[in-house]
């Protein structure tokens, strides 16, 4: 027999854990959570897992089954076909659970730009009261501007905690001049300050949606949380989303469904709608899939792309401390937009060796998500289009640049310390060492144009009733910042549009 559901969320993670826990809140609705990784029902099961693992290192425990092993597929040869990894989290709770838990917003221009670009909904006075719901900030949490009741524990590490070439580096940055904003998810804290970074992590343990959304929904006997199963594509009858095909146990099955929420990430988001049918038509004509909407899933891929320069110091030996404490956020530039990031992390104790890492606020360029084959255990070919532009390798010669004075800053300079690579060699150095700061987004995009969106800024497939996306594959523009909050907020207003309380927000 079939089974039927109310609504179906496809992905456990940021957002759709956050869409499934919410909707699961109205009783009458039945509720069926899917997750291609393993799930943790049990506290004792996960808590050895996410406590003091992987901080800042993308992994669990060193385990792959939680990670997809996407690859950056270097189409292009600028780096002579060196792939770049692209972990993203293959479990209940997705990427919040493996992250550098990193909780920061976008800043308030990013919505305000989103909703000038025909997504109603979306700009700042809208989306504030969703960041303030899912937060508890220790920190700031009687600001107006934030949340003290939410199921995210947000806080910033304290300065004793630092690792000491973070220290140093909060040094420079004020003998530069820079200001210290001590909230960087204050509203003008974007550009042309330092600070801390705020934390979602509370008694050393990751706070992601397995264990705060998901810890008390899963007591609700209207939600259905289902680990080990890999969905295949949405079954779309007569330009309606009617159910699901999947994978479980290895067996194939079909699951029905009033309405279909696609939350599995950046990535597989487009290839679960490309192998239903929807995507750009040549595509789906390459790999022998019936055609069901001409929409461009799996372009605009956008992301953060990064570059670490290491430099050897002599009087900071003592490395231990929190790695990701403190970043500087460059000099406002268009529309107030910082070009670059820029943290030091340590990296090894005994050498003397620390890094700081550099990643672009912007990327100029996009790039692109397309499946191979309708074969759903096939991963995607990834390509970001990583150092297209001459604006993108320009902004990394600012970034080196503004590197070069920071190590030559009076903190740094009493300590004796010299970068390890020369300006003259930076551009060979960027090549062989860029990498990706986890920022993925685009891919799925919101929009009011179907030749250049997949969803409207209700989060609903252009010309499919019943199916909607939710995630960061929704962004219609990059953000400045990380992106783990937003994932939240997106699952958020899903659930809000879902359920009527979207508030006066007019749709066209």
């Amino acid at each position: 027999m079939t089974e039927h559901y109310d609504t179906v969320v496809v992905g456990a993670g940021s957002s759709g854990g956050v869409v499934a826990a919410r909707l699961a809140e109205d009783k009458e609705r039945s509720v069926l959570l899917l997750e291609a990784g393993p799930d943790f029902p049990l506290e004792a099961e996960w808590t050895p897992l996410f406590v003091a693992s992987g901080e800042h290192t993308w992994r669990v425990s060193g385990a792959p089954e939680f990670d997809w092993g996407f690859v950056d597929t270097d189409r292009a040869g600028r780096r002579g076909g060196r792939p770049i990894r692209l972990p993203r989290g293959r479990l209940v709770g997705g990427s919040s659970m493996v992250n550098s838990t990193i909780a920061v917003r976008p800043a308030a221009f990013d919505h305000d730009r989103w909703a000038s670009m025909g997504c109603p909904g979306w700009a700042w006075d809208n989306v504030l009261p969703l960041y303030r719901r899912i937060e508890t900030d220790r920190d700031f949490g009687n600001d107006p501007a934030h949340g003290n009741d939410g199921p995210i524990i947000i806080q910033r590490y304290r300065e004793e905690a630092w690792a000491p070439v973070n220290r140093v580096f909060a040094e420079a940055c004020l003998s530069d001049g820079i200001s210290h904003a001590r909230d960087f998810n204050a509203v003008g804290a974007d550009a042309g300050v330092f600070g801390p970074f705020p934390h979602n992590r509370f008694k050393e343990m990751k706070q992601g949606t397995l264990n705060t959304y998901l810890r008390a929904a899963r007591q609700r006997t209207n939600l259905t949380i289902r680990g080990g199963t890999l969905v295949d594509r949405v079954l779309v009858e007569k330009g309606r989303a009617t159910g699901l095909r999947c994978v479980s146990n290895g067996l194939a099955e079909t699951i029905e469904a009033d309405r279909i929420i696609v939350s599995a990430g950046v990535y597989n988001s487009p290839a679960i709608l490309q192998r239903s049918g929807i995507g750009p038509a040549a595509l789906l004509a390459r790999t022998g899939i019936p055609l069901v909407a001409a929409l461009p899933a799996g372009q605009n891929l956008t992301d953060h792309p990064g570059c670490a320069v290491l430099f050897r110091v002599d009087a900071v030996s003592a490395m231990a401390g929190r790695l990701f404490s403190v970043s500087l956020r460059g000099p406002a530039g268009k529309e107030g937009e910082p070009p670059w990031h820029i943290h030091p992390f340590p990296v090894d104790e005994e050498e003397g060796v620390s890094g700081l890492f550099a990643y672009l606020a912007r990327q100029e360029s996009s790039g692109t998500v397309e499946i191979a084959t309708s074969d759903p255990t096939s991963p995607p070919l990834i390509d970001h289009n990583y150092l297209a532009t001459d604006g993108d390798l320009a902004r990394f010669d600012d970034a080196f640049e503004a590197m070069e004075r920071i190590i030559a800053s009076a903190p740094f300079a009493r300590r004796k310390a010299r970068l390890l690579t020369g300006r003259e060699g930076f551009r060979d150095h960027l090549t062989a060492m860029l990498a990706s700061a986890h920022h993925q987004s685009g891919t799925c995009r919101m929009g009011s144009d179907p030749a250049t969106s997949v969803v409207d800024a209700r989060l609903c497939v252009h010309g499919i009733e019943g199916l909607m996306v939710a995630d960061t594959s929704v962004f219609p523009d990059t953000i400045m910042h990380n992106t783990n909050l937003a994932a939240y907020v997106i699952g958020e207003r899903a659930a809000d549009l879902v359920r009527g309380r979207e508030g006066s927000v007019r749709y066209p």
